[in-house]
């Protein structure tokens, strides 16, 4: 373990963004020997809104270890917390070495309460709901949510692609996973295109993760749908088959979407599947705002020995927490089982491929099937809204997929 002094200095160095202090929750007393540098660092940045550079902080600190500058400021906050952990185990030692010999009974007590305590303040899933500085960081939350909801669309979140929930002015947000679930053929993977494009149009950078196309099919898909949401003419089955189209008008169309923040996945590092741990390495290496995982059921959970509804509980899960440590939105899509014959029938909750966990794991899940006698349309149904009320319970989609118009009518069931 590198040596307090050299990960102290490099934790003062890397604090250069608000986003970089909300990494670090340890107060200044937890310093060994920069604590009063790292203070200079905080002061500074309320000060003047920025953090101080790496020559005011040598000029005002000698004794810091420039070395440190260029440490990754994640290994240092994690490696710090370590030896925060091992002086407050080894004081809680110390300070009962005597009791040890005189009274061994009373020493074991206060050793088991004091490192209960050790653990459970340096447990990253507990925070005090009290604690003063949680407190500032809720109001500053609701003081950006209504920052969101005053500009723009006034939209909190990322725009979904059905009218009635935008108008609420809540689409997908942060830390929630989106499921639908379908039977083959349905459109699922329309959905998932057509709300990958949405959200990138409203500027959020998407990424786009395909399990069951190759990336050229999913980027035809995406492209006549885009096309017809930015008011171009083409037809899918024209881009697919080399049918003749306005070359001119699609030129233009690839160097308007060109400006766009939409990445398309179909494969991760050359693997045979797409796995829950190349899912995550994509978002740390892009941080993306929305992600959309078409075909869920394909994604390896990285549990193969492990009998099917556990490693569909993993994954499901797994997906949930992706979202939640990421702070994003993530949108998945999977099978119904064979129990769901009818297409013209919402699947239920427990017809979901390899269990009904995705459903429990899920903040919204939605159910996706025909409409009989009308093949330009499909219907959705909301299983599950976890917080207030469902903003439609049966949604009708305007269904013309050659010319990527898909979008939620008015007409209600």
């Amino acid at each position: 373990m590198e040596s307090f002094e050299y990960i102290e200095s490099g934790l003062v160095f890397g604090m250069q963004t608000r986003d970089d202090l909300k990494k670090f929750v340890y107060p200044i007393s937890a310093f060994a020997k920069h604590g009063d540098a790292y203070k200079f660092a905080l002061s500074h940045f309320d000060e003047y809104g920025e953090f101080a550079s790496d020559t005011t902080l040598m000029e005002n600190y000698p004794l810091l270890d420039s070395s440190a500058r260029s440490l990754n400021l994640d290994y240092a906050i994690e490696v710090f917390s370590n030896q925060v952990v091992h002086r407050k185990v080894v004081g809680t030692f110390q300070e009962n070495k005597l009791d040890v010999v005189d009274n061994p009974k009373r020493a074991l007590v206060n050793i088991m309460s004091e490192l209960n305590e050790i653990a459970v303040s340096f447990d990253e899933d507990i925070s005090s709901y009290t604690d003063e500085s949680a407190g500032e960081q809720r109001l500053e939350a609701w003081k950006k949510r209504r920052e969101i909801r005053a500009k723009g669309n006034g939209m909190l979140g990322i725009p979904t692609m059905f009218k009635s929930m935008n108008k609420t002015g809540v689409g997908w947000l942060d830390g929630e996973m989106i499921s639908i679930f379908a039977r083959p053929t349905i459109g699922k993977t329309w959905v998932c295109v057509a709300s990958a494009v949405d959200a990138t149009l409203a500027g959020y950078k998407t990424l786009l993760v395909s399990t069951e196309m190759p990336r050229a099919q999913i980027e035809m898909r995406t492209d006549v749908v885009a096309a017809n949401r930015l008011g171009y003419k083409f037809s899918h089955t024209a881009i697919k088959t080399g049918e003749p189209i306005d070359e001119q008008a699609y030129l233009e169309f690839l160097r308007d979407m060109g400006k766009e923040s939409l990445l398309v996945c179909d494969h991760i590092k050359g693997d045979a599947s797409i796995s829950l741990a190349g899912i995550e390495s994509l978002i740390r290496k892009h941080q993306p705002d929305f992600v959309v995982v078409d075909g869920l059921y394909l994604v390896s959970s990285g549990q193969g020995k492990k009998q099917m509804w556990e490693q569909s509980h993993a994954l499901f899960y797994g997906v949930k927490n992706l979202a939640m440590a990421h702070n994003i939105p993530i949108m998945v899509s999977t099978q119904a089982t064979r129990d769901a014959a009818n297409i013209f029938e919402p699947p239920r909750p427990d017809q979901v491929a390899f269990g009904d966990a995705l459903i429990r794991a899920s903040d919204i899940a939605l159910s996706m099937y025909g409409v009989i006698d009308n093949d330009k349309n499909r219907a959705v149904m909301m299983q599950k809204y976890r917080d207030g009320e469902m903003p439609f319970e049966t949604a009708t989609l305007h269904w013309d997929v050659d010319k990527g118009d898909i979008k939620e009518l008015e007409e209600r069931f």
